[in-house]
């Protein structure tokens, strides 16, 4: 049946929306490759098969790797299991063949039966934090998780990470019903550099292909992730303007008091650290960092940069030349203690190098 034909006003409005008005919107736009890979994956998610067929042939026209392709459906078995992938393996498998590709494409994978679970615990502890270290421990579904979601598909080249946990957005948000694991899933892309401005326009871009209430749930999800990013234990205060020319970045305080032991929660937005800086004191003095939230960093002079998290303390002695702040891809909350002292108070130095600071992971 040819709709063109039988529908021409519709098609004519949809082929205008979701060909031309929505990849050519300013500010929402996707290379080629990243907007073909997240529709790919989304009418996976949604099971649009019939579009999937028109689609995938549209991006082969394109360039984009058979490879890609194949990866983008082995991970979403993990997501929708596979009795509604294995249609989709089929499809591509006869589309490619129908090109003249070969298979079996080369193989991608790079763990064993034997150190899976250690590469996918590895893969989990590189996108959600060093905490997931412990996460397969909690039972059997959680151990799967570890080795057959991440150890088996994660580890496997093809795709980087950051397009692995895109993809994996996209399927989340696609099937609906998940707003939890979109809930963590947007923020381990943001982890790995899929910032929110990133989220929103692949959803953007999917949206022809999901519909309005699925795509505002998928932003909605994206939101909530920023606000948990920015949730601290302590209120995070305002913008901590008096050291401006100290921090680069931005950065909040809330003194959350200043008798006695003077306490203050500093919260660092993604990328924002301090500069190299002393606690001066004749007698004392220093400061304590005790970290509440996100990931975070902190270096002394000639020494190796610490990465920091939720329940880490730092003792910083007077007279250390030391820097501290968020890791640039998370926010980053600590209490900064003022050690009691006599003559205390703070000399600044020159910022963190930028390549230096580029270089931490």
């Amino acid at each position: 049946m040819n709709l063109h034909v039988t529908d021409p006003e519709f098609m004519e409005r949809f082929e205008h929306f979701a060909f031309d008005e929505v990849p050519n919107e300013e500010g929402q736009q996707l290379d080629d490759k990243t907007r073909y890979m997240a529709i790919l994956a989304t009418l996976i998610g949604c099971q649009g098969m019939e579009e999937y067929r028109l689609v995938l042939s549209k991006a082969l026209d394109a360039g984009f790797a058979p490879i890609a392709v194949k990866e983008i459906v082995y991970q979403a078995v993990d997501y929708l299991g596979i009795g509604r992938v294995l249609p989709y393996l089929k499809v591509s498998n006869s589309i490619l063949e129908s090109r003249g590709i070969k298979l079996p494409l080369e193989g991608q994978c790079t763990t064993t039966p034997e150190n899976r679970l250690e590469k996918g615990i590895q893969a989990q502890a590189d996108i959600f934090g060093e905490h997931m270290k412990e996460a397969w421990k909690a039972g059997h579904i959680n151990r799967w998780l570890a080795a057959n979601c991440f150890g088996d598909y994660y580890t496997r080249t093809g795709l980087d990470l950051a397009q692995r946990e895109m993809i994996t957005f996209c399927f989340l948000a696609a099937q609906g019903g998940c707003e939890l694991q979109l809930i963590a899933h947007a923020t381990g892309n943001m982890n790995l550099g899929n910032d929110k401005e990133f989220l929103i326009r692949v959803v953007s871009q999917c949206l022809p292909y999901i519909g309005y209430p699925r795509s505002l749930n998928a932003i909605n999800c994206i939101n909530k992730a920023v606000d948990t990013g920015k949730k601290t234990l302590f209120p995070m205060g305002g913008p901590n303007n008096a050291f401006t020319s100290y921090f680069v970045g931005q950065s909040f305080l809330n003194m959350l008091t200043t008798e006695g032991v003077p306490i203050g929660n500093v919260t660092f937005e993604p990328g924002c650290r301090n500069n190299w800086h002393i606690h001066k004191a004749d007698k004392g003095g220093g400061q304590i960092l005790l970290c509440t939230n996100g990931r975070g960093w902190y270096q002394e002079w000639g020494g190796e940069a610490r990465e920091l998290f939720p329940g880490d303390v730092v003792t910083i002695p007077a007279g250390v030349k030391h820097w501290h702040g968020a890791a640039k891809d998370s926010w980053f909350t600590h209490l900064a203690v003022e050690v009691p002292g006599e003559n205390t108070g703070s000399e600044w130095f020159e910022p963190v190098d930028k390549a230096v600071y580029a270089a931490l992971k």
